[in-house]
């Protein structure tokens, strides 16, 4: 299995591909060996503070064999001297392509490959396909650069000398000039950050005609960008001025790329283990805050994300602060809160009904702010389809949000329509 790990995903098949939640079987030491494990617990699941999160469970029987289980994240792992793992979305025939576009805010567009991957595709060859067709776009309009100030020695007088480094190094009789200037590069971060996640991609993607485009445009970028790793925290310093606005979608999803992905080695060409993970509650998150923003500001009102309050519980010794996903106020007071679950009902438990804490959480967020609840759920066949009359407060409506493509129909135009069509205004 090992000798798998150093083949491009582009040509070989994963070990074992999953769902969310789903495990692969009980592995032994050979199978899973201790630098993997290693690797789980220290890379995939590593990091501190808000970086910190369980993205793969490790977990282990008596006689020492372990077995990886997947969480809400989905995307590609793979160990070294271990297994590549697939993780797909629990929904089958979730359009990530769509649900990508929609959450990171990407105008909609015509993609030759779109019909492929618009159901049950690879997250990676999904993203890889926004990615790749922003990134075109980009080169096509051209690299963006900033002057960067910078010493050399040239062989004619350019800006300013530097006299100290001029007497010590050309001496009274000089052939040369040390001199500081400004020179106008695109080897800028915003650019590495680009090229690092073009390379990371490239060597990710399973669909070859996506691979050979994002090489070639990798081998564009390297001519005048010099590839490095970038953290994501570099990239938020970075302000795109007016003359940088073609960036924006392929900046949002440079930053989604490296937020996300997990290296043994800052040497991307020739790693033995890699990972790329996204939690799904995520992005199901930020579809549900922009399809209720749309829809607010069609009424004048306004949505606000992740708006925080201390309005429920007062005095003690800590400040209780609650946090719904989206709250809808039309300026003067609130009229919606709402809360997305990427969850879906177990048929074999004959589980219709949503959990009871979604319930008690959405309530306190009505107690708080004294409107209408709303808890958003992915598309269950109307299985889950509801409104709740809650004593003394507002109803509580459960609303599915559609991700599957309709035929004829973008997922961006379904989910408005289908949401619009459940909600309690």
């Amino acid at each position: 299995m090992s000798g798998q790990q150093s083949a491009s995903l582009s040509t070989s098949e994963p070990d074992y591909t999953l769902r969310e939640y789903e495990a692969t079987p009980y592995l032994d030491t050979e199978e899973l060996p201790s630098k993997a494990r290693e690797t789980v617990e220290r890379e995939i699941n590593g990091g501190t503070g808000s970086d910190k999160a369980t993205r793969l469970l490790l977990e282990y029987r008596a006689d020492g064999r372990a077995r990886l289980r997947a969480t809400q994240h989905i995307g590609i792992v793979a160990l070294p001297e271990g297994p590549t793992v697939e993780i797909r979305p629990k929904i089958a025939n979730t359009d990530l392509l769509g649900l990508l576009k929609y959450a990171q805010n990407i105008e909609a567009q015509t993609f030759e490959q779109e019909t492929q991957l618009a159901g049950g595709a690879r997250f990676i060859d999904a993203l890889a396909m926004l990615f790749q067709n922003e990134l075109d776009h980009v080169l096509t309009q051209g690299l963006h650069g900033s002057y960067s100030r910078v010493s050399r020695t040239t062989d004619h007088l350019r800006g300013r000398i530097n006299v100290q480094q001029q007497l010590q190094r050309q001496g009274p009789t000089p052939t040369a000039f040390e001199c500081t200037y400004d020179e106008l590069t695109v080897d800028t971060t915003v650019n590495q950050a680009i090229l690092y996640a073009t390379t990371v991609l490239q060597r990710l993607v399973s669909d070859p005609d996506l691979n050979r485009a994002l090489r070639r445009h990798q081998q564009q970028l390297r001519r005048r960008v010099e590839l490095t790793p970038v953290r994501p925290i570099e990239l938020e310093s970075v302000e795109l001025t007016r003359l940088m606005e073609y960036y924006e979608d392929l900046v949002r999803l440079t930053k989604l790329v490296l937020q996300n992905v997990h290296l043994d080695s800052l040497r991307v060409a020739d790693r033995d283990s890699y990972a790329l993970l996204v939690n799904m509650n995520t992005i199901f998150e930020e579809v549900v805050e922009r399809v209720v923003s749309e829809l607010a500001t069609e009424r004048g009102w306004v949505a606000t994300a992740q708006a925080t309050s201390t309005r429920l519980v007062s005095g003690g010794h800590r400040r209780i602060q609650i946090r719904p996903d989206v709250l809808v106020s039309d300026g003067e007071r609130a009229r919606l809160v709402g809360d997305a679950k990427w969850k879906r009902d177990n048929p074999a438990a004959n589980s219709r009904e949503p959990s009871p804490s979604d319930i008690y959480q959405l309530v306190a967020y009505q107690v708080a702010h004294d409107v209408p609840g709303v808890l958003f759920y992915p598309e269950q066949e109307q299985a889950l389809r509801s409104t709740y009359e809650v004593r003394d407060l507002d109803s509580l409506t459960l609303v599915e949000v559609p991700v599957k493509a309709v035929d004829g129909q973008s997922l961006l135009t379904t989910i408005q329509r289908g949401v619009a069509a459940q909600l309690p205004w």
